[in-house]
């Protein structure tokens, strides 16, 4: 089944505008199965196109593949003559006499076989590609690669692009066009994220816990190994990171609980947190409204949180086919709210977005000091104003509703924001007297408003 092709209106903005100012280079990178392939196909429709997608190899393979690959394109076996990356750039630029797009995907497998193709298509895209109608596309998966080899300022090629990207999972609503139902559509974006292939998988369950368990729980799953196949890509001491991945999952956030749960002095653990920061996988969060340095670390990947809380605590049984999915029940709970803490975030922007909010933020994020924190502080700095939200992934009654939100202006009070124009808001996943608690000026959703601002976006 092929996969819907959803959003991306500004990176095919992006790739129009390249085109029509060719010569041009583009540069994409982004995560595995995240869509940057289907992209770069979907905006090749049309257009005179070479698309080469390099895999796994030596040099002399990759260069046999490719030459091979130009000699049908154009008709011509002088291709099949070269045994270098240079030259063979050098051709390919001589045949160019038409506005072209040449695509070179997963980029990456080609610098770890030989990082000559970097200075190689350098010189040639110096000397003569970039004097032909040629939109050259690059695009990797390999994040630290393309970040190091590519992108730097040490890589031949720095300053050669004219523009370029990180392509990015799908936001919650955009992800809603894989699904036909909002609540499972919902459910599977807070399990597994918004990326294109994942969703894919997703949207053919009709019901979430089948997902977890033939996906996760099982050895056969897709999810079973992926965290596998995506860390040791990018990461060496594999047992190490994945070992930290976990301590965050459990909920040891500060660097020195996770620390001692590796088991390394705090100041050693700093390098491994920022790598997978850099490499998209962790996300170092400060508190907004305080001058805070010392950030909390939480996993920015849903389906590396879900497989580290369900999956890894879990191997053995899974393998030996002894676990019930009852065993992880409390462990997927913890994910969901953890999760919908996110995904409330999101909401709130695309309210933001649409001036549907007592104000128009300019910040948003977590509160905390010591032992009290606030889900969600939204601010606009300017205008002096507050919106406080507590996030609930459960169903409340209004009695339950207003205890919270009581013991939200408590925690309210503990914010250095003297003299600003306060409000206090929930998200639940259902709250029971709603409308009475708007009536009384309190913000207020569940996941009714989330499945109407859903529609809203599909129409």
């Amino acid at each position: 089944m092929i996969s819907p092709f959803v959003d991306r209106e500004r990176e095919m903005g992006i790739l129009e505008r390249e085109w029509e100012r060719a010569p041009s280079f583009v540069v994409i990178y982004g995560r595995r199965r995240v869509g940057k392939t289907r992209l770069l196909v979907e905006f090749s429709r049309g257009r005179k196109a070479f698309f080469h997608t390099f895999t796994e190899g030596t040099k002399e393979s990759q260069i046999r593949v490719i030459r091979e690959e130009l000699a049908k394109f154009y008709g011509d076996d002088i291709f099949l003559s070269f045994n270098d990356w240079y030259p063979l750039f050098k051709y390919l630029a001589s045949k160019i006499k038409e506005k072209t797009l040449v695509v070179l995907d997963e980029f990456t497998y080609a610098i770890k076989s030989d990082k000559s193709i970097l200075g190689a298509l350098q010189r040639a895209w110096d000397h003569e590609l970039s004097r032909r109608p040629v939109m050259l596309v690059l695009s990797g998966s390999l994040m630290g690669m393309m970040v190091d080899d590519v992108l730097s300022y040490s890589s031949p090629l720095y300053g050669r692009r004219t523009a370029g990207f990180m392509l990015r999972p799908l936001n919650l609503f955009n992800s809603m066009g894989f699904f036909d139902n909002f609540q499972r559509g919902l459910l599977s974006y807070m399990l597994i994220g918004g990326v294109p292939a994942y969703l894919s998988i997703a949207a053919r369950y009709s019901d979430v816990n089948q997902l977890v368990e033939n996906e996760f729980l099982s050895p056969d799953g897709f999810f079973y190994d992926e965290p596998y196949i995506i860390l040791s890509q990018e990461l060496r001491e594999l047992k190490f990171y994945s070992s930290i991945l976990a301590a965050i999952a459990e909920g040891r956030e500060r660097p020195s609980e996770i620390a001692t749960y590796v088991g390394v002095e705090g100041r050693r653990i700093y390098p491994y947190l920022e790598t997978l920061i850099r490499l998209g996988f962790v996300e170092r969060q400060l508190p907004v409204a305080r001058k805070e340095k010392r950030g909390l670390y939480r996993i920015k990947d849903p389906m590396l949180l879900t497989w580290f809380s369900i999956v890894r605590p879990n191997r053995t049984e899974i393998e030996l086919g002894i676990l019930s999915p009852k065993n992880v029940k409390e462990s997927l709970q913890r994910v969901f709210s953890r999760r919908f803490e996110e995904v409330s975030k999101e909401f709130l922007i695309e309210l933001n977005q649409a001036d549907w909010l007592p104000f128009r933020f300019t910040k948003i994020g977590r509160w905390w000091h010591k032992n009290e924190e606030i889900d969600l502080l939204a601010l606009n700095e300017q205008e002096k104003k507050a919106l406080f939200v507590e996030v609930k992934w459960k169903k409340l009654r209004e009695r339950e509703a207003r205890g919270i939100l009581k013991d939200l202006k408590r925690k309210a009070e503990l914010v250095d924001l003297d003299g600003w124009e306060k409000s206090y808001g929930l998200i639940a996943r259902k709250i029971k007297g709603i409308e009475g608690l708007r009536a009384e000026g309190y913000p207020a959703w569940d996941l009714v408003d989330f499945g109407v601002i859903s529609k809203t976006r599909q129409a």
